[in-house]
């Protein structure tokens, strides 16, 4: 009884509303935000894998901050990927020697390709902020 009742609330908790915070800026934080909000919420009802589960759907749903368009215009125009050593992952600050290309028509994010993946970067800081996974180029 016990297996359903945690499928059925993790199933549940994938369909959750988006986590979102501002800054004192008023700019939206959201995949970070939604990653903390979902682990402590998920940890608190359902321990350490409720933890993992929230941290992860919060964080993936969260990080709609940059927009469809942009995650277009940069699946149009790859780059020469980058060498990165070390774990990438939100909130790694991308290092100045390393080109953050910019993004029409979004001047608050760039984005530079390594690994086969795209990572979007705030410009005002070189914070990653998002990355969609795999991306292919349209042809």
């Amino acid at each position: 009884m016990k297996k359903p009742l945690l499928a059925s609330t993790a199933i549940l908790m994938l369909g959750a509303a988006p986590v979102m915070a501002q800054s004192d800026s008023g700019a939206v934080v959201g995949g970070t935000a939604g990653g903390v909000s979902g682990a402590v919420a998920g940890g608190l009802i359902f321990g350490p894998i409720g933890a993992i589960i929230g941290g992860f759907t919060g964080a993936v749903i969260g990080a709609s901050v940059v927009s469809e368009a942009s995650v277009d215009y940069v699946r149009t125009h790859p780059t020469e990927p980058v060498v990165i050593e070390g774990n990438l992952e939100v909130g790694y600050v991308v290092p100045d020697a390393v080109e953050l290309h910019v993004i029409d028509g979004d001047p608050e994010y760039g984005y530079f390709y390594t690994n086969d993946r795209v990572w979007f970067v705030k410009l005002t800081d070189r914070t990653v902020v998002y990355s969609p996974g795999i991306v292919v180029a349209a042809k």
